[in-house]
């Protein structure tokens, strides 16, 4: 009796599975992405070359911010800059907050300036312990920070978060659009002031 039962349950979601799969509809590679061709014509996806600009430091036009604390984008060539290495960083020759007003640069925000990772180790009882205390969710321990004086080592390599600004077709359009709470703060960065905004 039981053993029937469950061949019984097995038929009927067998059934079940084979008449639900057959009145599926198919659905189209070219629905399922951006893209609208199929995935083997690649040829047919290919955007516009890229272009990067080739004007000389301080003297290109600057596209404003994605976001708000989006990190900017590089205006100008970087031919000759790269690579940025620990021992060779050629953006601080012009962005450093010293020099930046006399060369027309952006000056580097304090915030690369400022070490933002906490201390952390683990206690006896498995604990996790940032900044002396002991935490169980990591997500809501409010950042602490401390001003070095000079260039935070988290922060050296410029490019891991600045991207050169370049022109071209896109394939899709982007409709985005930012919204800035403040005046001005899609040219500057206030992330040292609100860095701990929604942590309790």
């Amino acid at each position: 009796m039981k053993i029937s039962k469950i061949i019984l349950s097995t038929v009927i979601v067998a059934l079940v599975f084979i008449v639900g799969c057959s009145t599926q509809q198919s659905v189209s590679e070219e629905s399922l992405g951006l893209r609208k061709t199929d995935i083997y014509t690649e040829n047919t996806t290919q955007g516009d070359k890229t272009m990067y600009g080739k004007s000389p430091a301080g003297t290109s036009k600057t596209f404003k911010r994605a976001f708000e604390n989006s990190p900017p984008m590089i205006p100008h060539d970087t031919d000759g800059m790269m690579p940025i290495t620990i021992s060779y960083n050629a953006c601080t020759g012009c962005h450093d907050p010293a020099v930046a007003p006399s060369m027309n640069a952006t000056p580097i925000p304090k915030t690369h300036f400022t070490n933002f990772r906490p201390t952390t180790s683990l206690a006896s009882d498995g604990r996790i312990v940032k900044n002396g205390n002991k935490v169980i969710n990591t997500s809501d321990v409010k950042i602490s920070s401390k001003a070095l004086g000079h260039l935070a080592g988290s922060r050296f390599n410029c490019t891991q978060c600045h991207a050169p600004q370049s022109t071209g077709k896109l394939i899709v359009e982007n409709e985005f659009q930012a919204d800035f709470r403040k005046k001005g703060a899609n040219k500057t960065s206030n992330l040292m002031d609100n860095i701990n905004e929604g942590v309790k």
